[in-house]
């Protein structure tokens, strides 16, 4: 059953495996720093212009860039984790966009797996029945080959087709349902959500086609399919994108990671009021003025307040 544990294990091994490119280790900067409030959620975010990219970043450099800025992927993945699943992105994109995106999600198995090197990987694709979630012709087929790569070489991936996938009736926490949920998902140790924007709800928007109707024939929203989904970790891919891209968002806090996006995208008003209300229910945190951005300056976003002590009092 899904495990919410947040161990800080396996740091010496990590910290050995990443490439000298952000600093190594386990942690990233400020994430868990007493400069940080414990209410504030930390977004990594990372880009070939940012501070400590490569000359010439690729996809794999800025995963483990965004993972780094965040305050690290071990803080949310147990390394003895037996199954984590992956929701790519379900947006449309074009083929650069795709080809960029299965590179991510490749870095990304590639981290996970370092983490927990004896689990299970699956990549959710499509929907469960009657809550149809079409992925982009060629996705699937372009993730299989994955499962090739030379770099992935021992890593367990299956690409598993929720329209296949045996299902549970399972209520929404707090009221509503019951939904027909895949039973890997609930017993999953940990769900990483691979979002691309197509909006300003780029990862709640990627939780649609994980649960299907009820029997009633009404449908989960996007802060029920939230609830239920219960998302570890959210990776956003703003790579090939013609919004501020090439760019990657990250950390524990899906909510907040949408909301940076939003802001980047310039989304306000009523297109946030799903966030809103997820934040309302406390599942992250919906307020822009709340959330420090590591690696990117978002106008609005958290700041520490100035330093007063080094001030002359008159």
């Amino acid at each position: 059953m899904r495990r919410p544990i947040r161990l800080i294990l396996a740091a010496t091994a990590l910290a050995a495996a990443l490439p000298r490119i952000w600093p190594p280790g386990p942690g990233g900067p400020d994430a868990v720093s007493a400069a940080t409030p414990g209410y504030v959620p930390v977004v990594g975010a990372a880009s070939p212009s940012g501070e400590g990219a490569p000359a010439s970043a690729d996809e794999a450099d800025l995963v483990r860039g965004a993972i780094y800025l965040s305050g690290g992927l071990h803080r949310t993945v147990d390394p003895s984790s037996e199954l984590i699943l992956v929701r790519p992105g379900h947006a449309a994109m074009d083929a650069r966009g795709m080809a960029a995106h299965v590179r991510v999600i490749g870095a990304l198995v590639g981290e996970l797996a370092r983490i927990a090197p004896d689990a299970g990987i699956g990549l959710l694709i499509g929907g469960v029945p009657g809550a149809p979630a079409e992925p982009p012709a060629g996705l699937s087929q372009a993730l299989e080959a994955l499962r090739e790569d030379p770099e992935l070489a021992g890593v367990d991936l299956e690409i598993l087709d929720l329209g296949e996938e045996e299902l549970e009736e399972t209520e929404v926490p707090g009221g509503g349902g019951p939904y027909p949920v895949p039973i890997s998902l609930l017993e999953c140790d940990a769900l990483v959500n691979a979002a691309r924007p197509a909006g300003p709800l780029a990862g709640l928007d990627n939780l649609r086609g994980l649960a299907g109707p009820g029997a009633d024939g009404s449908s989960p929203g996007p802060v029920e399919l939230a609830l239920l989904a219960e998302v570890d970790y959210t990776l956003l891919d703003m790579t090939g994108h013609r919004g501020p891209g090439p760019l990657l968002l990250a950390g524990a806090d899906g909510i907040a990671v949408d909301r940076v996006a939003a802001s980047l995208l310039g989304a306000g008003g009523e297109r946030l009021a799903p966030l809103i209300a997820a934040g309302g229910l406390r599942l992250g945190m919906s307020r822009l003025a709340s959330i420090k951005v590591a690696g990117l300056e978002v106008p609005g976003s958290w700041a520490p307040p100035p330093d007063t002590a080094a001030v002359e009092p008159r």
